[in-house]
């Protein structure tokens, strides 16, 4: 992808959030909290904290030397928590329905696996790990 299509599409991005987050807060000044206004605020909660908690487990800007087993293990526990609290939020789930949140909880797994099954194919082609990526990074920065 050209750097001209990324900006463009860095920019939709950030231009959805923007007008989803103020017509979702708008809505609900009008209409009061309705369900799906809840859940699309919980939703965009979940996005942001979910990009914090990439750059706090999988950036060196917080955490500098740590393996890359750890930082999944590191971002898959937080991650869950921010989720299942954003799920709660939101009223995502029945909260007497046990099934919908096992159901939720096995969901988030998987996908977490196949992510980091996803990840670790594109290391070992492109630079060998993760770890390795990384090492790369701080060498080229001088660090």
């Amino acid at each position: 992808m050209s750097e001209f299509a990324k900006r463009i599409a860095i920019s939709t991005c950030v231009m959805f959030t923007l007008f989803m987050t103020l017509g979702t807060v708008t809505a609900i000044a009008f209409a009061g909290l309705q369900y799906g206004l809840v859940m699309t605020l919980s939703l965009l909660l979940a996005a942001a904290l979910f990009a914090l908690l990439r750059a706090l487990w999988f950036t060196d800007k917080v955490i500098r030397q740590l393996a890359y087993p750890a930082r999944i293990l590191g971002f898959g526990l937080t991650g869950f928590v921010a989720l299942v609290l954003c799920a709660w939020l939101g009223a995502w789930f029945p909260m007497d329905n046990p099934g919908a949140w096992i159901t939720f909880a096995i969901i988030f797994l998987v996908t977490l696996g196949a992510f980091c099954l996803g990840y670790q194919i594109h290391f070992k082609r492109t630079v060998g790990s993760f770890d390795a990526a990384l090492r790369d990074y701080h060498q080229r920065m001088g660090r």
